[in-house]
């Protein structure tokens, strides 16, 4: 099996266009360079939209990009951004093209690679039986042929694998790009067994299972990918593993843990502070209805002196003979019936203003009592979220322990993937509770500052309704004392007319 055949390559890419655009094109990694289409049918009928030259290349490196998982191929002249959709795909993609690169530099190399033995590629096979095999020592190209249908079945049991570990798909849920790598030594050794037992059989039955596998269908380029990085990958420790097992936590010291405890403690001070202008409130309310009663009793003052200044003119005018008309008695009897009616009428305001104001110290007596409730709610939603983040952390640390392998040893492959779909089944659910217990977290939170604001309108009419009651009070105060005084003052009038008439 040459190189050549190894580095062929096809995939679905982004490439970042001069306009800073990120563009879909089928890319095709073949001996002749990097090309890239519109469609995979492009391919085959149309010629290509573009080709990146491999010859020129220096180097090919991962990319920060803002679009999923990015590399970059360094050229002589420029710089070529592209995007893959996933990091194994990226990974892949760069291992391949670095290959690529490394042969074109050192194309000596390659050409003396499949006729040296003793050559250790790193980019090929990594057992020693592999490398004699692929030495082509001894063998047709028949048994080329066989052997390399042999070794695709054995990367298709590796590649199918892969992807089913489901500590793989927690790490690419939370955004995590790191590799999670099987266990690859025991992979090394299993291929090592099936290719002794291999060399065991018989010629009749080698060309028998020659013809099988010349009948098989033709590996897709994922195969050809992943037989072309074996030797690396089974060269790899388990890093990646032990990288991300403490990577996800969740507990009282974590991120959600943390905001939690920020949020309440900024709504404490936001109660704080209301609590504390309510009551600069409620000190100036109280200072301004004394000085408001200190004004009152001061215009009373002055209206009971100016109308005991106005009776006694009165007298003094009847006392000197003056005749008093009865024109002037009607006029203060429909005077009087007026003020009285007035009276009434302002009592009447007065009645309605104490029961509006009974009202809503009831309503606001009920705002203060739900906002208590909901206090209460909010703290056992907490001690409930803090309960599910300990038994999320319980159910982590037992799916690490399974997927590790540190539980129960060596796990069988059915048992494990059993064990490992219910685990990220558990696993769901329990993000789905959490997402619905910060969901209610926030509509309690928006229900009480609604609330506080429901309860600050309150605040604002009842200073307003007591202010106008405290002005409707002063008022009819005055007036009814007035009124009286003229009454007073009116009967003595009348007295005194009847007295002068029996006189006369």
């Amino acid at each position: 099996m040459t190189l050549n055949s190894l580095d062929l390559k096809k995939g679905w890419m982004f490439l970042l266009d001069n306009c800073a655009e990120w563009r879909k094109f089928w890319f095709v990694l073949d001996s002749s360079g990097l090309r890239y289409y519109t469609s995979p049918d492009a391919e085959e009928s149309d010629g290509p939209d573009g080709e990146i030259d491999i010859s020129c290349c220096l180097d090919v490196v991962e990319f920060e990009a803002d679009k999923n998982y990015g590399l970059q191929i360094h050229m002589k002249d420029a710089e070529i951004t592209l995007s893959a959709m996933t990091s194994r795909i990226r990974r892949n993609w760069i291992e391949v093209l670095q290959r690529r690169i490394r042969n074109t530099d050192s194309p000596d190399n390659v050409r003396s690679e499949p006729t040296s033995p003793s050559h250790d590629d790193p980019d090929t096979m990594s057992l020693p039986l592999t490398n004699h095999r692929e030495a082509g020592v001894g063998r047709d190209t028949e048994q080329e042929k066989r052997l390399g249908d042999r070794t695709k079945w054995f990367q298709e049991a590796v590649s199918d694998r892969e992807p089913d570990s489901p500590w793989d798909k927690v790490q690419l849920k939370k955004g995590a790009v790191a590799c999670v790598m099987p266990q690859i030594h025991e992979t090394g050794v299993d291929i090592e067994k099936k290719w002794e037992d291999f060399e065991k059989i018989p010629v009749g039955e080698m060309r028998s299972l020659s013809l099988i596998g010349s009948e098989a269908p033709q590996g897709t380029d994922e195969e050809l990918q992943s037989e072309a990085s074996l030797r690396q990958k089974t060269e790899v420790p388990r890093k990646g593993r032990a990288a991300s097992g403490s990577a996800l936590s969740c507990g009282p010291g974590s991120l959600c843990a943390s905001r939690l405890e920020e949020l309440e403690g900024e709504h404490r001070e936001r109660l704080q502070e209301l609590e504390r202008a309510h009551e600069r409130e409620r000190r100036e309310l109280e200072m301004q209805k004394e000085q408001m009663l200190r004004e009152e009793v001061q215009q009373a003052a002055q209206a009971i002196e100016a109308l005991r200044k106005a009776h006694q003119e009165e007298l003094e005018r009847l006392r000197g003979g003056e005749q008093t008309d009865a024109a002037v008695v009607s006029e203060c009897k429909s005077e009087y019936v007026s003020l009285q009616q007035e009276l009434n009428g302002l009592s009447e305001r007065y009645t309605q203003r104490c029961v509006e104001l009974t009202n809503i110290q009831n309503i606001t007596g009920q705002r203060h009592t739900l906002i208590e409730e909901r206090h209460r709610e909010l703290e056992q939603l907490r001690k409930e979220n803090q309960e599910l983040q300990e038994r999320l952390n319980e159910e982590m640390s037992l799916m690490r322990s399974f997927i590790t392998g540190q539980r129960s040893g060596v796990v069988p492959v059915g048992s494990y993937e059993r064990s490992a779909s219910e685990l990220e089944m558990l696993l769901r659910v329990k993000e789905n509770e959490i997402e619905y217990l910060h969901k209610e977290i926030s509509c309690l939170r928006n229900e009480i500052q609604s609330l506080i604001k429901e309860k600050q309108d309150l605040s604002e009419r009842y200073k307003a309704v007591y202010v106008e009651l405290c002005a409707v009070k002063g008022l009819s105060d005055r007036e009814v004392s007035s009124l009286k005084e003229h009454l007073r003052l009116t009967n003595a009038a009348l007295e005194e007319e009847q007295q002068h008439q029996m006189r006369l």
